[in-house]
């Protein structure tokens, strides 16, 4: 069985794939999100990952979760049917 998340912000992150290279391996600790973006805090502070084209290595509960975040183009609040 697969590990649903509904929640990202406060997990720590990592880009893992992306078709823009100038992302790919950011980390850090999520911190916020829009409806297009994720934010992550990072050692060299904030940066602001779009949604639509990466996908992110989590963990959560000390396991690591591949995520295709460009599947939650939606507000946290409004996604619950596509992690659901």
């Amino acid at each position: 069985m697969t590990e649903q998340i509904i929640e990202i912000i406060g997990l720590n992150g990592t880009v893992t794939q992306s078709s823009n290279n100038h992302i790919l391996g950011i980390s850090g600790q999520i911190i916020d999100e829009t409806k297009h973006m994720i934010i992550f805090k990072t050692k060299s502070g904030e940066k602001m990952i779009p949604k639509n084209s990466c996908q992110l290595q989590v963990s959560k509960n000390d396991k690591m979760l591949t995520i295709d975040i460009s599947q939650a183009l939606k507000r946290p609040h409004e996604r619950l049917e596509v992690f659901s």
